[in-house]
């Protein structure tokens, strides 16, 4: 026995169960009465069960008919928003999605660099971590900082190893070193990122209380925050490389390797396409560069 039965048959028997008519079917699909009749008819021998019951010359579907009618129309809808999917995107565009602190920090200073290799290919921004819309094709590339994960049906790329640390900005009148106390320093957070401070603590051996302090909503802020002088901000090294360059901010002590790391992610059956592979390459390109 095949694995499925004719789509064809499968489509006019939908049509058919919808309408409850052979012949409305027909007309909505172009065709003649026989042609829908034949179909359904060959379905039915296939599955080895009646679908309707034929009386007083309607047809009424069965009750393994109305479970067919439900899977049928499901599955074509999926087809049907798939393929418009994959129609309207165009071969010279890409989603990117990641956390709007490496998107303003990193990525956006760095996309002209891109154009300006590839001038034929368009990329969109988004700011979610869902890696259930790369499945669904509504983001094409999702950058995520996160410890090493599997999963059977994504690519991952590493980018590069998180490496995080305190910075401030260069006139910050404290003196701070591996064996200072934070508990006596005014430290920033980011709501996003609560943790980040005692993460840093438990690698680098730091001592203080690491909760305590003023927060702010995201990560790019509390960069901002520290570069105005307000305190000590933890972050990825990779976020603040043109502040540390450009001196309006310094790393008085370093910054520490985590046990997570940056990753791209894509649809491990898209892994290939050339878009995609294009901007891998520049992207490891950029992050090789120097964080």
């Amino acid at each position: 026995m095949a694995d499925l039965p004719s789509l064809r048959a499968l489509r006019y028997f939908q049509q058919a169960a919808l309408h409850n008519s052979f012949s409305l079917a027909a007309q909505s699909l172009n065709v003649t009465h026989s042609a829908i009749s034949h179909q359904i008819k060959q379905l039915e021998e296939w599955l080895g069960k009646p679908l309707f019951v034929r009386a007083n010359g309607r047809v009424y579907l069965t009750a393994d008919g109305e479970r067919l009618k439900v899977t049928c129309t499901r599955a074509f809808s999926e087809i049907e928003t798939t393929c418009e999917k994959i129609s309207q995107r165009t071969s010279s565009s890409l989603t990117v999605s990641s956390a709007p602190s490496f998107l303003s920090q990193w990525l956006i200073p760095r996309i002209s660099h891109f154009s300006q290799q590839h001038p034929d290919i368009s990329l969109n921004f988004q700011t979610h971590m869902d890696i259930d819309k790369v499945r669904s094709d509504q983001t094409d590339v999702l950058i995520l900082s996160h410890e090493q994960t599997s999963h059977h049906d994504i690519a991952a790329t590493l980018i590069t190893v998180d490496y995080i640390g305190p910075v401030c900005s260069a006139d910050f009148d404290r003196q701070v070193s591996h064996d200072t106390d934070f508990t006596t320093l005014p430290l920033l957070h980011a709501e996003t990122k609560r943790h980040a401070w005692a993460e840093w603590a438990e690698k680098s051996g730091a001592r203080g209380d690491f909760w305590a302090g003023r927060y702010f909503d995201n990560l790019t802020l509390g960069i901002q925050a520290a570069r105005n002088g307000l305190g000590l901000m933890i972050t990825p090294r990779i976020l603040v490389k043109k502040e540390l360059e450009d001196g309006t901010l310094i790393a008085p002590v370093g910054f520490t390797a985590m046990a997570r790391a940056t990753w791209m992610m894509v649809k491990q059956s898209r892994k290939d396409e050339q878009e995609i592979a294009i901007f891998r390459r520049w992207l490891l390109a950029e992050a090789a560069g120097g964080e």
